[in-house]
């Protein structure tokens, strides 16, 4: 295989090329746009990153990759389970990620975190001021280290008498962020303030909860089972993928995987369903439960999905009796 480098001048070692860096600054628009970690159960994880910290899951990729994010992005925390799963966190004196950090916006957002982690009786691991910043440190259920933090404003980071940033290490008034973490915020004021607003339909039934738990484990099989599926249909077409990684990309991105991506969509709208905040109804459900099986219609001369679905239905057994699963979840879910 030919070196990247090739025609060009050989890259020199680290040290050897950093006076030269110096020199060429990165683009300063530049930022860490996600991180991406091995996790040994995705469930577990879930639970953590969308569950405890209250980031939104964007995509499901059955029981082998999740993409999570704020604020409507496309991710900024991507799990999976390819190489990993079951798997123990790396040993002591071996190389890797020390800590990624999460910031949040202002310091009644970080004192809203500090709340979510006590509320789950997650422990920290340490608590700083930074001058520049304040901090909490902690562990993820695999083990990952994890700075949550804010910025102070830029006018008010320390600096040394040369100019210099003077970044330190002080004790963090824990008692103080938590406080100001559960004041009520501006919206929650003003609803709390209306009183005499309708009250709330009522909440998914622990029954139907459970319901939905189990149409989700069939749902998660049977989007496997058509994954596979579509995998070797275009391996047969197009050639090998070359791995996990690059299967990803494809379900993301290339339009032969497209059509799977309704199954994944609606997984995540259950997950929503479900969460411990969810304000959705027991009719909301059903709802969704009649979208579903009308989604799961095989059709030689349907839509796009309806008829990738009746072609894999053809093809393979699996998705036969995971197509039976669901449907008798489904049967029991209405």
């Amino acid at each position: 295989m030919t070196p990247w480098w090739s025609g060009r001048q050989r890259p020199r070692p680290y040290a050897r090329a950093y006076n030269d860096a110096m020199a060429d600054p990165i683009d300063p628009r530049v930022d860490i746009g996600h991180v991406h970690l091995k996790v040994a159960d995705l469930d577990r994880a879930i639970a953590f990153y969308q569950g405890v910290l209250g980031f939104e899951l964007t995509q499901r990729m059955g029981a082998d990759a999740a993409f999570l994010s704020a604020g409507g992005y496309h991710h900024h925390i991507g799990l999976n389970t390819w190489e990993s799963r079951n798997g123990a966190p790396a040993a002591s004196g071996t190389t890797g990620l020390y800590h990624f950090a999460i910031r949040y916006p202002d310091r009644a957002s970080l004192g809203d975190a500090l709340r979510r982690l006590a509320d789950a009786r997650i422990p920290l691991e340490g608590a700083s001021d930074h001058g520049v910043s304040e901090a909490l440190y902690l562990r993820d259920p695999d083990g990952n280290g994890l700075e949550l933090y804010r910025d102070r404003p830029r006018e008010e980071w320390p600096h040394n008498a040369d100019g210099s940033i003077d970044m330190g290490t002080k004790r963090l008034d824990l008692d103080a962020l938590l406080e100001e973490g559960r004041r009520p915020r501006p919206a929650a004021a003003a609803s709390a303030a209306r009183g005499n607003a309708a009250p709330s339909p009522a909440a998914l039934s622990a029954a139907m909860r459970t319901r939905l738990g189990d149409l989700r484990t069939r749902l998660l099989a049977l989007h496997q089972a058509l994954l596979e599926d579509a995998r070797t249909q275009y391996e047969m077409d197009r050639g090998r993928v070359a791995g996990p990684g690059v299967l990803l990309q494809l379900v993301i991105n290339d339009p032969w995987f497209a059509w799977l991506h309704q199954i994944s969509e609606i997984i995540v709208r259950i997950d929503e369903m479900t969460a411990n905040d969810s304000t959705n109804t027991d009719a909301e459900a059903r709802g969704l439960i009649d979208q579903i099986d009308k989604l799961l219609l095989p059709s030689e001369n349907g839509d796009t999905f309806s008829r990738r679905y009746y072609e894999a239905i053809q093809r393979q057994p699996a998705v036969v009796l995971a197509h039976g699963d669901v449907k008798r979840a489904l049967k029991s879910a209405s």
